[in-house]
């Protein structure tokens, strides 16, 4: 798991390279191309997936029961809060408000009661992910602010990183549906595949939220920098 997150993690940071390199007026880059819509959707999914599969191994030697999950949850929560107060104040016009954090933090929060649903979190994922794409595909507004955390928008709603629970809390739960069905039955089997370069992957996946909060500030810092020097 450690690994996998390790790629994704890499994946993501090659995205936001391409995205703040259009997104400062460095080249033009059409980030609607369908290889860096595919980079950004499987990396996406990839990384919440996992998150899905690690809910239920932790689970297996969980001590705390629903409390580990509540603690674990309201870190993310406090994580997430420190994003958006520092988008708002830079770059402020697209802050976030309900990113992959804020997704997680809250999945964290509930997922553990769905933990005993077994096969069925594969159909409710799935619908869930469905619902998801149709909100986010049908323009359907409403009036009201409320609901974006949801997937259902505003008019006018922009976010730089928008996760809403529909439909990404259906990929956390096919996540714990691999973790507790497939996953199990191959475990021998993903223990003897080697990956070039996995220690490295490994640890990257290990440090991924420390890689996630300091990675943008690192990319664009430098970006900045050199238009300053007019290198860029």
């Amino acid at each position: 798991m450690d690994t996998a997150r390790g790629l994704a993690i890499l994946m993501m940071v090659a995205y936001h390279i391409t995205f703040d390199i259009q997104y400062f007026g460095i080249a033009a880059i059409d980030l609607n191309s369908l290889p860096l819509l595919l980079l950004q959707r499987v990396t996406g999914t990839l990384f919440v997936m996992i998150a899905g599969v690690s809910l239920t191994l932790n689970e297996s030697h969980n001590k705390e029961g629903y409390v580990h999950y509540l603690k674990r949850g309201l870190m993310l929560g406090a994580v997430a809060l420190l994003i958006t107060i520092a988008t708002w104040i830079y770059p402020h016009e697209g802050f976030i408000q309900f990113g992959v954090i804020d997704m997680l933090a809250l999945s964290t929060l509930i997922a553990p009661f769905f933990f005993r649903f077994g096969w069925v979190n594969l159909t409710l994922g799935a619908i869930i992910v469905l619902v998801g794409i149709w909100l986010g595909t049908s323009g359907i507004y409403v009036s009201t602010h409320a609901l974006f955390w949801l997937g259902i928008n505003d008019p006018g709603y922009y976010a730089l990183d928008n996760y809403p629970m529909l439909p990404w809390f259906g990929v956390v739960l096919i996540g714990i549906w691999l973790g507790q069905t497939l996953f199990p039955a191959f475990t021998d089997v993903v223990m003897r595949i080697r990956v070039p370069g996995e220690d490295t992957l490994a640890s990257l996946g290990k440090n991924s939220l420390v890689i996630y909060l300091v990675h943008q500030p690192l990319i664009v810092g430098i970006i900045l920098l050199l238009q300053n020097h007019g290198i860029a």
